[in-house]
C-alpha cells in the first residue's frame, strides 16, 4: 500500500540532506551518500499530499486559524499516548528547538546553567551558549549496548543555585534510547526538590520499534505533567519538518502565560495555511501510514545489524529502542577521529553524523539514518563494508 522501497530523487529539490554543496562543506565530499540529518527519504502520508493539493489549488493563502491542527493533535496524542490534553494546554511554535531557546530565555538569566545529557542532539548546547547560558553536562554512561543516568551526577548539578532548566531528550537522540517510568520520575523528583524547571523534548515519541513501551509525560501522572513543558511535533512522525509546527504542551497556566507572553514580545506566530492543513491530515490519516512506517525501519535496522554482524564484526551496532537514527561504535578499530572521518566520508562516501556532534562522549560513534529505502540502505553497507574490511584483522 505504501511505496518505501521507492527511491525518490531529491537532488535539485531544495534538500539540505541532499544538497552537494552541504556535503562538500559538511563531509568533503559532494558525492557523498547521505544518510545524515534526521529527515526521511519517504513521501509522506497520501492524505498529506492530498489535503495540500487542495490547498494550493484553493488559491488564496491568506491569514489562518490553526485550532484544528491542534485538536487533530490533541485527538491524536490521546488516541497513541493515553493522554488527554486540553486545548488551551497547547502553545504553537514554528519547530522544537525555536521552542527550547525561547524557553531558556524565559526560565533562566545569562549566566544560568541549563542541564542536558551528552551525547544529545547538538541543538541543546548550541541554544544554551547562543544564549549566554552555561551548560551542565550529565553525561550519559555507556554500559553494553546502551546507555545510562549518572543520576547521583545529576542531582549534584541540578542542587547547582545556578541550574535554573533541565533539558531531556526523550525517547533519546542520538542514542535510541527509551526511559523507563522510574528513570524519569527520579529525574524529574530531583529538579522538582531543587525548583529546576524541566522541558522534554518528544520529537520521536511516535517512532517506538516493535516490542518496546515509551512513556510520554502525560503518561506520568499530574503530579508530574502539570510541572513539565512537553514538546511534540509531527516532523519527525510523518516526514513534515519542512512545514515548521510543534507544540509546547504546558498544563500549568503561570508557566504557560510567562512563555506565550515571551512568544508576544518576540512576535513569533504561526500564520501559514499550508502548515495547518498538513498538520491536521497527518494526525488525522495518518496512523496506518505510521505503523507500516515502523515495520519497515524496524526491518531496516535489523538488515544492518545482521550484515554488519557478518562482514565487520569488529563494528558494533547499539540497540535500538526509538527513532530511526542508530548508532554505530567503531572504537574497536581504534582509529582517532580525523582518520575515522576521513575512512567515513571520503573514503566509504558514506555521510553519517559523527558522534562528537552530539557532545565528547559521542567520540568513535557515528549515526546513520535508517530511514531510507532498503536499496539505499543496502548501497552506504556495501562501502562501509569495502572501506572497513581492511581494518578487522587489525581492529
Amino acid at each position: 500500500m505504501y511505496q518505501f522501497d521507492e527511491v525518490v530523487e531529491r537532488r535539485g529539490t531544495l534538500s539540505k540532506k541532499w544538497d552537494p554543496q552541504t556535503l562538500e562543506e559538511m563531509f568533503g565530499n559532494q558525492e557523498a551518500l547521505p544518510l545524515w540529518v534526521a529527515d526521511m527519504d519517504f513521501r509522506v502520508p497520501p492524505e498529506v499530499i492530498n489535503h495540500l493539493k487542495q490547498a494550493v489549488e484553493h488559491g488564496i493563502y491568506g491569514y489562518s486559524m490553526g485550532e484544528q491542527a491542534n485538536q487533530a493533535f490533541a485527538s491524536w496524542v490521546e488516541r497513541r499516548h493515553h493522554w488527554t490534553i486540553k486545548s488551551e494546554w497547547i502553545v504553537n511554535t514554528p519547530g522544537v528547538v525555536v521552542g527550547l531557546n525561547n524557553a531558556i530565555q524565559v526560565f533562566t538569566q545569562p549566566g544560568d546553567q541549563v542541564l542536558i545529557q551528552q551525547p544529545v542532539y547538538p541543538p541543546f548546547y548550541h541554544s544554551i551558549i547562543n544564549n549566554g547560558r552555561q551548560v551542565a553536562n550529565n553525561p550519559l554512561i555507556r554500559q553494553g549496548d546502551q546507555y545510562q543516568i549518572d543520576f547521583e551526577h545529576f542531582e549534584t548539578l541540578a542542587k547547582d543555585p545556578l541550574t535554573r532548566l533541565f533539558i531531556l531528550c526523550s525517547p533519546h537522540n542520538p542514542l535510541g534510547r527509551i526511559y523507563t517510568p522510574d528513570e524519569l520520575k527520579r529525574m524529574f523528583d530531583i529538579c522538582f526538590k531543587y525548583d529546576v524547571q524541566v522541558i522534554v523534548d518528544e520529537i520521536h515519541n511516535d517512532i517506538i520499534m516493535p516490542g518496546y513501551e515509551f512513556t510520554t509525560i502525560g503518561q506520568l501522572g499530574e503530579a508530574y505533567y502539570q510541572r513539565i513543558i512537553t514538546c511534540m511535533a509531527p516532523s519527525k512522525s510523518f516526514n513534515i519538518a519542512g512545514l515548521q509546527w510543534s507544540a509546547m504542551v504546558i498544563p500549568d497556566e503561570g508557566i504557560r502565560q510567562k512563555f506565550s507572553r515571551h512568544l508576544e514580545q518576540m512576535g513569533i506566530r504561526l500564520c501559514n495555511p499550508l502548515s495547518f492543513v498538513g498538520v491536521e491530515a497527518a494526525y488525522q490519516y495518518g496512523d496506518s501510514w505510521l505503523d507500516t512506517l515502523i515495520v519497515y525501519l524496524n526491518d531496516n535496522y535489523h538488515y544492518m545489524k545482521e550484515r554488519l554482524a557478518q562482514s565487520l564484526p569488529s563494528l558494533e551496532v547499539l540497540e535500538l529502542q526509538a527513532t530511526y537514527l542508530s548508532i554505530l561504535d567503531f572504537s574497536n578499530y581504534l582509529l582517532d577521529e580525523a582518520t575515522l572521518e576521513d575512512l567515513i566520508y571520503r573514503k566509504a562516501g558514506v555521510a553519517l553524523n559523527a558522534g562528537i556532534w552530539f557532545g565528547e562522549a559521542g567520540e568513535g560513534l557515528m549515526r546513520i539514518n535508517l530511514a531510507c529505502p532498503r536499496a539505499t540502505l543496502e548501497e552506504a553497507l556495501n562501502r562501509l563494508i569495502e572501506a572497513l574490511t581492511p581494518f578487522e584483522n587489525k581492529a
